[in-house]
């Protein structure tokens, strides 16, 4: 391979596809732990009016079989810890991002299997989308940027 040529298998586990679940996956670990830390601190300036919108969109999706489906899939995946679950699998995914000479084949295995994670916690936690309203769009923004960046 000549200096600077990407391999096929690199260019798959870094490649769009992936790379927008990974984005996606950012996004939702930002949104939960700004919110989180929002609800954490009783003392906190910020309003909670977000929360209506959550609950709102919670309820709406409550009633879907694809829904309800998809948040006991995430459940079982994340062996009961899906916050560390989450951090782990965006953190995984940016170290495979960021470290071109790494075994391709795992590479390319970790970065899709966190890929399908982070598209599940994405799904499974989309009341938490409702929670900057629009500013999701610059949020994701952000993280696509973010996941690019990162990407060698």
């Amino acid at each position: 391979m000549v200096t600077g040529e990407v391999s096929e298998a690199r260019r798959k586990a870094v490649g769009l596809g992936s790379g927008a679940c990974h984005a996606l996956g950012l996004m939702v670990l930002a949104i939960t732990e700004w919110v989180r830390a929002d609800l954490k601190d009783a003392t906190s300036l910020a309003s909670h009016s977000y929360l209506k919108d959550m609950l709102r969109l919670a309820a709406d999706l409550a009633d879907e079989d694809w829904y309800k489906t998809a948040v006991d899939l995430y459940d079982k995946v994340s062996f009961g810890q899906p916050r560390a679950a989450l951090w782990a699998a965006v953190l995984m995914a940016l170290v495979v991002r960021l470290n071109r000479h790494g075994p391709e084949e795992v590479q390319q295995a970790l970065s899709w299997v966190t890929a399908a994670y982070c598209l599940l916690a994405t799904v499974a936690l989309m009341p938490y989308l409702a929670a900057p309203g629009a500013g999701v769009i610059l949020l994701l923004a952000l993280s696509g940027g973010l996941v690019h960046v990162a990407t060698r």
